[in-house]
Formats: structure tokens, C-alpha cells, sequence
């Protein structure tokens, strides 16, 4: 069983820590690579957008592109799939948490 190590990552100007099994850190990595490059693009796109808003179109566009891979028969396994997901949706809960608790 691997060691769960904490990693600190930031997205739209905000720290996270984010516990992952050792030997899945560089995957942890790599998803914060994908989305914080999501992320990039749609601010670039010019419009000024509320960081929840920004979270949530960088999320249904990884999800989108999610979608189009092939599963299964030499696609990716459905475990490591839903790991992805399941840190990528920890990050923007905590990424929309943070912005929420400004407003109020």
C-alpha cells in the first residue's frame, strides 16, 4: 500500500493540499498541469469571469474531453479515470468554497 503524501498546488491564485498515494503524485501533478492549462485558456479567451465561473468551464471542458476518450480495449482504466475526477472536483470544490466565503 503507498504512502499518502500531501501536495500543494495553486490554481487561480489559490493554495491547495491535496493528499495522494505516493506513487501517484506525478498523475496528481499532471492533472494540475491539465487543468491549471485549462484554466490559462479560458482567461486568455478575454472575458472577465468570477473564479468559480472560471473553475467550473476548465471542469466541463476536461470533463468534455473526458468523455471523447475511448475506455477500456487499450483506453484508460475506469479507476484511474475516476481518481482524476475525483481529485480535479476536491480542487474546484475548495477553488468555489474559497471564492463563496469572500462574498460573505
Amino acid at each position: 500500500m503507498s504512502d499518502v503524501v500531501q501536495v500543494d498546488v495553486t490554481l487561480l491564485g489559490r493554495q491547495f493540499t491535496i493528499g495522494t498515494p505516493s506513487d501517484e503524485r506525478a498523475t496528481l501533478e499532471q492533472a494540475v498541469r491539465l487543468l491549471a492549462d485549462k484554466i490559462d485558456t479560458i482567461q486568455a479567451g478575454g472575458r472577465v469571469m468570477d473564479a468559480d465561473k472560471v473553475a467550473i468551464m476548465a471542469a466541463l471542458n476536461i470533463a468534455h474531453d473526458l468523455l471523447k476518450v475511448k475506455v477500456g480495449d487499450g483506453g484508460l482504466e475506469m479507476a484511474t479515470i475516476q481518481r482524476k475526477i475525483h481529485t480535479m472536483s476536491e480542487a474546484a470544490d475548495q477553488a468555489l468554497s474559497a471564492s463563496q466565503q469572500k462574498l460573505f
